[in-house]
C-alpha cells in the first residue's frame, strides 16, 4: 500500500562547496590508489522516504539508510508551536570561493507534508538548520540547530541547492537577512517539544527525533535512544521504523544483535512494499549476515526493489555483475544497471558508471564520457565522484588540465572528511602534481589552517593542516 509522502530534510549541505554524503569502495590505478573505481558494496545515497528523517551521515555522523518512498499511518494533527523571527547574517567569503558568500551552516529540506505540518511550517517549505560552524557568520547571527528557514531577503526557499546557491550569489560582506521559523527557546527546549509529539503517536517525528540521537544532531549520540524510537516507529506501523529497527537488529548498533528478528522485521517491511527493505534484506542474503549466502535471493530482491525505481537496489545490482556478488562477473550487465541509476538521477550510478568508462570495463574506454558522468555525480555531492574528478582535472584526462580545479575538489572532499581523499592527501600525494600540491595548499591558507610557504612539498606543516580539515573523526 502506498500513502501520502510524510517526508523531510534531503541532501544534507554545507554551505562552503555543496556536499552530501556517500560512502564508496577502493581501487586501482596502474598500481597507484590515486583514483577509486568501484564500492565493495551497496554505498550509502541520501534517502528520500517521506517518512523518514534523512539527517547528514558526514563527518563523525552515523550513516543513514536510503528509503523510498512508502506508506506509513498518517499521524495524528498534533503540531509545534513557535515564532517567525527576522535574522541579519553578515556573510564572509567562502574558503573555497573567495568571491562567494559564506554562511557556515549546514541545512537539510523538509518537504514532506505531514511532517511539515507536525513541526509547525505548514504547507509552505522550508530549509532544516541542522548545525552552524563556531565563529562563522551563522552562529554569530544566532542561527542555531532546530531553526527552519523559509526565505532569503524575502525569496522563499524550498530546496537545499536552492539555498546553497543563493548564499553563494551573493558578495561577501554584505548582509542577508534570514526569515526564520523557530521553536522553542534553544534546541533542547525544541527536542523536548518534538519528543512530546512523537510519543502522542506522531510517526514522521518519531523517525525524526530517532534520527536526531542516530547523528547527534543537537543531541549527544546515542545509537540505543535512536533504536527505542525505530521500534517505536515500527510497532506503530511504520514500514520505515521497520526498517531501521530491522537494520539496528542486524548489525547489532544501539541494540542486542539479533538477525534472525532483524530478517523478520525487514521482511514484512519488505512485502508491505517498502523497497529500501527488500534492499536492505537482499544486502544480508548477499553477504550472508549470520546465514549462509544466497546470491539468486539477493538478486531478486534486488530486483524488486529495482523494479520500482529504487535506484540503491540497481546500484547494488550492477555490483553483483560486477563480481562482487557471487554470480559471474558480466561487465555489460552492471553498465546496464549503472547507468539505468544514473540516468534516474542517483548519484552513486552516476559515480560508478565514470569508473566503468574510465577503467574501460564493459565499454570501450572514454575518459571525456568518465569525466561527464563524475561531474553530474558530483554535482549532487557524490564524493567518489569529486575525488575522481579531480584526478582528472589533475592529470588532464577527458578534461582540459585545471590544477586549480582539482585542488577545489579535493578541498570539498577533506572537508567532508572522506576517508579515500585523506589517505590520498597523507599518504599518496606525490602521485599528485607539484602544481596541485601548490595548489591545495593555497586552499589550506585560505582556510586558515595553513600558514607554510606555498611550495608543493607535504611535510609536517601541510600534513597537520589536512588533519585539521579533513581527518576521519570515525
Amino acid at each position: 500500500m502506498r500513502g501520502a509522502a510524510i517526508g523531510l530534510l534531503r541532501t544534507t549541505v554545507l554551505i562552503l562547496f555543496s556536499t552530501a554524503f556517500a560512502n564508496a569502495g577502493l581501487a586501482g590505478d596502474g598500481g597507484r590508489d590515486i583514483i577509486r573505481l568501484l564500492p565493495p558494496g551497496p554505498a550509502s545515497v541520501t534517502p528520500s522516504d517521506p517518512a523518514a528523517p534523512t539527517l547528514p551521515t558526514g563527518p563523525g555522523l552515523a550513516p543513514v539508510l536510503p528509503f523510498p518512498p512508502s506508506a506509513n499511518i498518517v499521524p495524528p494533527p498534533q503540531r509545534l508551536s513557535g515564532s517567525t523571527v527576522k535574522i541579519p547574517v553578515k556573510l564572509a567569503a567562502s574558503p573555497a570561493d573567495p568571491s562567494a558568500g559564506f554562511m557556515g551552516v549546514r541545512v537539510d529540506a523538509i518537504t514532506g507534508e505531514e511532517l511539515a505540518k507536525a513541526l509547525g511550517v505548514g504547507k509552505q517549505p522550508a530549509i532544516f538548520v541542522v548545525d552552524t560552524t563556531p565563529g562563522a557568520a551563522a552562529a554569530q547571527a544566532g542561527l542555531r540547530f532546530g531553526d527552519f528557514v523559509l526565505d532569503v531577503d524575502g525569496a522563499p526557499v524550498a530546496a537545499t541547492d536552492q539555498f546553497v546557491n543563493s548564499v553563494k550569489a551573493r558578495t561577501p560582506g554584505t548582509e542577508t537577512v534570514l526569515t526564520v521559523w523557530r521553536v522553542g527557546e534553544d534546541g533542547t527546549s525544541y527536542l523536548k517539544a518534538l519528543r512530546e509529539l512523537g510519543d502522542k503517536g506522531n510517526i514522521a517525528v518519531m523517525l525524526f527525533v530517532a534520527k536526531f540521537y542516530s547523528a547527534g544532531i543537537g543531541v549527544r549520540r546515542d545509537q540505543a535512544e535512536a533504536v527505542t524510537w525505530y521500534k517505536k516507529a515500527a510497532l506503530a506501523g511504520s514500514t520505515n521504523g521497520m526498517l531501521l529497527y530491522g537494520d539496528a537488529l542486524a548489525t547489532g548498533n544501539g541494540t542486542v544483535r539479533d538477525p534472525s528478528e532483524a530478517r523478520s522485521w525487514l521482511k514484512k517491511a519488505s512485502d508491505a512494499g517498502n523497497a529500501a527493505a527488500s534492499w536492505r534484506l537482499g544486502i544480508m542474503f548477499r553477504d550472508g549476515e549470520s546465514m549462509d549466502k544466497d546470491p539468486l535471493e539477493a538478486m531478486g530482491l534486488f530486483k524488486r526493489a529495482a523494479e520500482t525505481n529504487y535506484t540503491p537496489a540497481m546500484v547494488a545490482i550492477g555490483f553483483m555483475y560486477e563480481g562482487g556478488g557471487g554470480i559471474e562477473a558480466d561487465h555489460l550487465q552492471a553498465v546496464y544497471w549503472y547507468k539505468k541509476a544514473a540516468d534516474a538521477g542517483d548519484a552513486e550510478g552516476m559515480a560508478v558508471l565514470g569508473t566503468k568508462y574510465y577503467a574501460g570495463r564493459g565499454v570501450e574506454r572514454n575518459y571525456a564520457t568518465a569525466a561527464t558522468w563524475y561531474t553530474q555525480g558530483a554535482k549532487r555531492g557524490q564524493l567518489l565522484a569529486v575525488h575522481n574528478l579531480a584526478v582528472m582535472y589533475d592529470k588532464g584526462l577527458g578534461v582540459e588540465k585545471d590544477t586549480r580545479t582539482a585542488a577545489a575538489y579535493i578541498f570539498q572532499a577533506l572537508e567532508q572528511r572522506y576517508a579515500f581523499t585523506y589517505q590520498q592527501m597523507t599518504q599518496n600525494n606525490r602521485q599528485w602534481s607539484r602544481e596541485f600540491r601548490k595548489e591545495l595548499q593555497q586552499k589550506l591558507a585560505s582556510a586558515g589552517v595553513y600558514s607554510g610557504p606555498i611550495d608543493g612539498v607535504f611535510g609536517r606543516p601541510t600534513l597537520d593542516a589536512i588533519d585539521t580539515i579533513g581527518k576521519p573523526l570515525n
